[in-house]
């Protein structure tokens, strides 16, 4: 894909209002056909999650430390302590297996909505693609904590983030939100499987703190779970390769909680196994519109506010 393509996608991403914002949204909900969309087949999780220790990428490095210091020193004029606080020293680098949750459910997103697309994605293909296209770079030249452009460049525009909302769990004053209390969370999961083959939702676990103590994971498209469960069931790329169904949040927090720091930050912060800081709706879009296929979504959400 050329620089000239990539900016193209990116522009008409930006100029189709890839991060509309939630009171727009549900406006547009009840006034526009754009968002509309018919119930499709449920989505095909064969293969998945993709893990991000999986031996195929799992090495594979997303940040060189010691150059994100060099170059955070040196360019930034940052202090040593601010510069190596940046990532995370793990003994064999910040690779895909350490690092790369959201990398690996960014990558789900894009197979599970653009299934056909080539190259098929993968968290490999995902990181090579983001690293080309200066999403971030080895030396941290770039670093994007959170890249949604990147799905719509990959996707040629036909899937993107559609809505998002950030909790800041942790951080003083910000009231908990679990799966089962926040109204966007609650909405996608009032809907039926088939309801929601038109979009995933990624939530954040863990703290506001994205350094070592922050997770990411997709709520599972197919879950027939009441919304008032708390511990809901996802694909999570941390879920270790032996497990074959039925990962919840609980086992999630369990099992990134055996790293010693991320166990220390949790219980510094007070977070809960079940408490999210943060959910972000990924969506195909309609290319005759250029509106995203939410439309049940934007409805149940409304109502799950009105029901506040």
């Amino acid at each position: 894909m050329s620089d000239s393509t990539r900016r193209g996608f990116i522009t008409s991403a930006i100029s189709a209002g890839a991060a509309v914002g939630a009171s727009s949204l549900i406006g547009a909900a009840a006034s526009s056909a754009g968002v509309a969309a018919p119930e499709g087949e449920l989505l095909n999780v064969a293969g998945m999650p993709y893990r991000q220790d999986d031996p195929r990428w799992g090495k594979k490095m997303m940040w060189d430390r010691r150059e994100v210091v060099k170059v955070a020193r040196e360019f930034n004029d940052e202090t040593r302590s601010d510069a190596e606080s940046l990532l995370y020293p793990y003994k064999d680098g910040n690779n895909i297996a350490n690092e790369g949750c959201m990398l690996s459910c960014l990558a789900m997103v894009l197979k599970l909505l653009a299934p056909a697309a080539k190259p098929a994605w993968t968290p490999a293909t995902l990181n090579r693609a983001a690293q080309d296209a200066y999403y971030y770079t080895r030396s941290g030249l770039s670093m994007v904590t959170l890249y949604p452009d990147l799905v719509s460049e990959m996707s040629e525009g036909h899937v993107g983030l559609a809505m998002a909302q950030d909790y800041l769990p942790g951080v003083k004053g910000w009231t908990r939100v679990y799966s089962n209390t926040s109204p966007l969370v609650r909405a996608y999961r009032s809907l039926s499987p088939a309801q929601r083959s038109n979009y995933l939702v990624m939530i954040k676990t863990g703290t506001y703190d994205d350094t070592a103590a922050s997770h990411y994971a997709l709520l599972h498209p197919n879950s027939e779970q009441s919304p008032d469960e708390a511990d809901a069931l996802l694909l999570d790329p941390a879920e270790p390769r032996s497990h074959k169904s039925g990962w919840t949040m609980t086992d999630s927090a369990k099992w990134i909680g055996q790293e010693p720091q991320i166990k220390r930050d949790w219980r510094k912060a007070g977070i809960q196994p079940t408490q999210i800081g943060g959910a972000w709706v990924f969506s195909r879009w309609d290319p005759t519109t250029g509106a995203p296929l939410i439309g049940p979504l934007v409805q149940s959400w409304s109502q799950q506010l009105a029901a506040g």
